[in-house]
């Protein structure tokens, strides 16, 4: 039996394990394929389908690009515009999770004391100075305002 042969037969039994769900033992059988260097976009493509299902986003990109170059070889087609949008959305996907990461809120868990009360924020924020001057124009506002009205 030929390489590629092999690689056939193990794609149908993980499918057939994937419908039963056995997910970990199929996974296995297509890394297997892969380690081999097995030239089947499908192959991939089901890695990229369960690892994302993992949250394992980066290694589902990396399995999505190879079944796209694969793909690619082969030219146009259905598979390949569904693989290039596959990767896209994995791509943007990646994008906000890093870009939520490097946004941090202001108060987190850890600036509030036992009593709940909020504590002092790191030393990035600093306290307001000159709210006496605002208050000063508020309350002149405010009297003259009342003084009109008297």
């Amino acid at each position: 039996m030929g390489q590629r042969a092999v690689w056939f037969a193990r794609n149908e039994q993980a499918e057939a394990l994937e419908r039963a769900g056995r997910k970990a033992e199929a996974l296995a059988l297509y890394e297997a394929n892969a380690r081999e260097g097995c030239d089947l976009s499908f192959t991939y493509e089901r890695l990229g389908v369960l690892y994302e299902e993992q949250g394992k986003l980066e290694q589902a990109l990396e399995a999505f690009e190879t079944a796209r170059r694969i793909e690619q070889k082969r030219g146009p087609s259905k598979r390949l515009v569904r693989l290039v949008r596959r990767v896209e959305a994995l791509q943007r996907r990646l994008q906000d999770r890093a870009h939520e990461k490097s946004t941090r809120p202001l108060f987190s868990e850890a600036s509030y004391s036992s009593s709940g009360r909020p504590q002092r924020a790191a030393a990035g924020t600093q306290r307001r100075k000159g709210c006496l001057g605002m208050w000063l124009l508020g309350a002149i506002g405010l009297g003259g305002l009342l003084g009109w009205l008297i």
